[in-house]
């Protein structure tokens, strides 16, 4: 359980982090920020948004599901079935259930690295782009995370502004979660970024892909 944890704290708050309302003030070559400045510009466009994924590393693990994002506040990463967790974030917390062995972790917004989510901020000090690429159809931004000690990788197409793939690099891993085209959504159900304590409220229950599209409608 902790172990799941751990590793999808890390995906979420990389990608997370990527759709919150960064300004940009990175220190790169003059020749490059013209690549940035086409990400961070779609990043600060972000509302709420669906985006499906999947989810390989090279440990031979995979997984596949949705992120909601609706900004500011809160997300849900929704793995499908038979991943057994999910993972709910709001202005209070970030909860994660685990429906095997059907227990609820929280943890207070301030003591995670999913703050970032509550509160709009300055986060270039967080950051150091390591590599950009004009690559074919993909502008490639390779950063450090100063907090975490990650380096990941972004793959952004600059016809269809779209992040296609994002990778993190670990110490005997790698992560590599792939993107379909995002949407943006409105008239989003609350309840999808609510997890209740099942000591004393039903558990939540799974939500495949047209469960999840029947809680929010389509821009």
């Amino acid at each position: 359980m902790i172990h799941f944890f751990q590793q999808l704290t890390k995906i979420i708050f990389i990608f997370s982090l990527l759709l919150a309302n960064i300004k940009h003030s990175y220190a790169i070559a003059a020749n490059n920020s013209e690549i940035v400045d086409n990400i961070t510009s779609y990043i600060n466009n972000i509302k709420s948004i669906a985006v499906e994924f999947e989810q390989v590393d090279s440990n031979g693990n995979s997984a596949s599901g949705m992120l909601i994002i609706d900004k500011p506040f809160k997300f849900r990463c929704n793995y499908y079935e038979p991943f057994p967790l999910l993972i709910v974030g709001n202005k209070n917390y970030v909860s994660v259930y685990d429906f095997d062995n059907k227990t609820l972790s929280r943890i207070k917004a301030k003591e995670n690295a999913f703050y970032f989510l509550l509160v709009d901020g300055k986060f270039s000090d967080k950051f150091t782009i390591l590599d950009t690429q004009d690559l074919n159809d993909n502008y490639i931004i390779k950063f450090h995370h100063h907090e975490s000690n990650k380096v990941s990788q972004i793959s952004f197409n600059k016809y269809s502004k779209q992040i296609q793939q994002l990778i993190i690099f670990e110490a005997n891993n790698i992560i590599a979660i792939n993107f379909a085209k995002s949407y943006n959504i409105h008239g989003i159900d609350k309840n999808l970024f609510i997890l209740k304590n099942p000591k004393i409220s039903d558990p939540p229950k799974r939500l495949d892909k047209r469960k999840l599209e029947k809680r929010f409608k389509k821009s």
